[in-house]
């Protein structure tokens, strides 16, 4: 890309995708960052998963959603999930122990373009389908935003969250599940009695990715294998849409089958993201 890129307004995409769940996306971030934040409204508090990249205002644009205390749920500490987290500093912000120091920490290199990633990185990402050309936008949220400035700043965890936990946001409880692969301290919110799980980068209808700092192919084998037995009615993801527990089964089962044959992406037969 070229020149300035145009104002998008709105920023933020929201859609209600079943009463009272709220999927947030950037339709301009690149779609290997254009990840999905959840809103879930509780009877005694709100819960917001994720918070994206940090481009746009997110607060303001759910504050219109947002009528109870709020209480901020880290998937991981990918800098396309944990991007706004500064803006809600004042709620309490729940992270798994192996990604609080991520959080904490601002990145060094957090501009808009691909330049904060490494080679080995890069090269990965490319072999996997990614066009990692040009800016990690097609457009910034208001005039003068400055994409070489913008940063995920760190932010300091309420609290640690790990297998076995409990998120309560009133007439909504969920359990958290220690899900690692992706990253080491993945984390999803499961709801037995209605089958939902918001998944985070754990599992999407997508290019899985296993080859980032941090990332361990046999702990994400060990967690697809964990999925298949988990009696999923939805997905919602941290990318593209939402699916049920038979497509869930099938992309872990394809992952997994992926990883046992000798030079071959675990990925490849797999929708992009």
């Amino acid at each position: 890309m070229t020149g300035t890129p145009p104002v998008a307004d709105p920023w933020f995409t929201i859609e209600e995708v079943e009463p009272g769940v709220h999927r947030i996306t950037e339709p301009h971030c690149h779609r290997l960052v254009r990840a999905n934040c959840h809103l879930v409204k509780g009877s005694a508090r709100d819960l917001l998963i994720d918070s994206g990249m940090g481009v746009g205002r997110l607060r303001d644009a759910i504050a219109p959603l947002i009528d109870k205390p709020l209480v901020l749920f880290t998937t991981h500490a990918h800098v396309d999930h944990r991007g706004g987290h500064p803006e809600f500093r004042d709620a309490g912000i729940l992270v798994h122990p192996a990604e609080a120091e991520t959080l904490r920490t601002t990145a060094a290199v957090g501009s808009l373009t691909f330049d904060q990633f490494d080679p080995d990185t890069l090269r990965g990402l490319a072999e996997a389908g990614f066009d990692t050309g040009g800016l990690l936008v097609d457009a910034v949220p208001w005039p003068g935003f400055d994409i070489a400035a913008c940063r995920s700043e760190g932010v300091e965890p309420t609290r640690l969250v790990g297998e076995g936990d409990e998120v309560d946001i009133g007439d909504r409880r969920f359990q958290v599940l220690h899900l690692p692969g992706h990253s080491p301290g993945g984390i999803a919110l499961w709801e037995q009695g209605t089958g939902t799980l918001f998944a985070g980068d754990v599992i999407y209808d997508g290019i899985l990715i296993d080859d980032l700092p941090g990332s361990d192919i046999r702990d994400y084998v060990e967690t697809m294998r964990r999925l298949i037995d988990l009696p999923v009615r939805v997905v919602h993801g941290g990318h593209r849409g939402e699916f049920g527990g038979d497509r869930m089964r099938e992309i872990a089962s394809l992952y997994i089958a992926g990883r046992q044959r000798t030079n071959q992406s675990p990925t490849s037969e797999m929708a992009p993201t």
